[in-house]
């Protein structure tokens, strides 16, 4: 008790000499040298308490000097095991989801798939009226078979030096050209149809009969399950317990569905705006009504730790610098039982209790309850 009282004493005694050093300097120095020099006392006046606090904790003496025990309740931190888990929103994707549409425009002649429908690759989803095409293909047709029919005879009539060459050339020329008019009706007749490139299944139907397709307008949506996934955004703060190959499950509320998959890719990019990373879930079953665009829950694991260092939240205190602290009750010298107090590292919060990562051991008893203010190396009685 003497060396608390001596020790506030000075430290009385020392803060009236540090006023008055500041009064006596007030007239001479300069306001930056003022500041300078408070700063110097102020720095110098800590060191000293931190000695003080020191000496205090050693002797087992309550920092409001009366060395008097508080009642606390403590409970020991115990090893269990730990798991936590997360969930996300995520979407259905398809890696092979197309919107075909038409490479000429023309008013659509008939659609022959509906929402829903399987297809092969190759059939025809949409025809475009070609009324027009198959006329001039027609046409086209009957004058090659003209210019070849000349030009067979003027190849003859050449080779026996009948004709000049020019018409042999000329004849030649003309049923190349006839061919070329030929082979562009043909593609542009085939440009009329919109034919599935895979097989997959009909998405969405935009085409109508009697309606002007333009050329690029969308008519025909075609995805395969085949390649289906589940894309999701997730913090950044959980970059370190992500991996890939981590077990989810993938919750389909619309289908009453929950499907197995794992993590398949995990993005290296963080999103400036959201601050997320990107995901990528490979399922393990895909059903047949499944489709892309449906929304569905992202459900894993966040971490699992068996031989976790748990404390019940009551023993966690904050600090005003942000710094989470507990109070450990120790033996004392000559006190009986004292408080210390330590600075911990807090993991994942889940059902009452804190996981522990730094600053206190399996079985050492923590404060969840105290009859009053705590203070590192006060007495205390359980």
């Amino acid at each position: 008790m003497r060396v608390a009282m001596a020790t506030r004493a000075f430290v009385g005694i020392l803060g009236i000499a540090f006023l008055i050093g500041l009064s006596g300097c007030a007239r001479q120095e300069t306001p930056e040298a003022k500041r300078q020099r408070l700063a110097q006392l102020r720095a110098e006046l800590t060191r000293i308490q931190q000695q003080i606090a020191q000496l205090e904790q050693e002797l087992g003496i309550a920092a409001t000097g009366s060395g008097e025990a508080i009642s606390v309740v403590a409970q020991p931190a115990r090893l269990g095991s730990l798991q936590r888990v997360l969930e996300v929103q995520g979407q259905v994707e398809s890696r092979t989801t197309v919107a075909l549409s038409a490479k000429l425009g023309g008013t659509v002649a008939a659609v022959r798939v509906q929402p829903g429908q399987r297809v092969r690759a190759g059939t025809v989803l949409v025809e475009l009226d070609s009324e027009v095409l198959q006329r001039s293909l027609e046409e086209a047709e009957l004058q090659r078979d003209y210019a070849r029919t000349l030009y067979e005879r003027y190849a003859r009539a050449w080779e026996a030096k009948a004709i000049a060459e020019v018409q042999y050339l000329t004849a030649k020329q003309q049923l190349e050209a006839a061919e070329r008019r030929v082979a562009t009706l043909r593609e542009q007749l085939r440009q009329a149809r919109i034919v599935a490139p895979f097989d997959g299944i009909v998405d969405e139907v935009n085409a109508r009969v009697g309606e002007f397709l333009a050329p690029g307008v969308p008519a025909v949506r075609l995805f395969n399950l085949r390649n289906v996934y589940v894309s999701a955004e997730i913090s950044e703060a959980y970059l370190e317990v992500l991996r890939v190959g981590m077990p989810v499950q993938v919750v389909l509320r619309e289908l009453a569905d929950t499907l197995p998959g794992r993590v398949s890719v995990v993005g290296k990019a963080i999103s400036p705006r959201t601050r997320t990373v990107r995901l990528e879930i490979q399922l393990q079953r895909i059903p047949e009504a499944l489709r892309p665009g449906l929304e569905c829950s992202v459900r894993f694991a966040e971490l699992q730790r068996p031989q976790a260092v748990l404390v019940p939240l009551a023993a966690l205190r904050r600090r005003n610098a942000g710094e989470t602290v507990v109070y450990v009750v120790q033996r004392g010298n000559d006190h009986g039982a004292i408080v210390q107090e330590r600075a911990v590292r807090v993991g994942i919060v889940t059902g009452g209790e804190a996981e522990i990562l730094s600053g206190v051991r399996p079985n050492e008893l923590v404060v969840v309850r105290a009859a009053g203010e705590l203070r590192n190396g006060m007495p205390v009685k359980l």
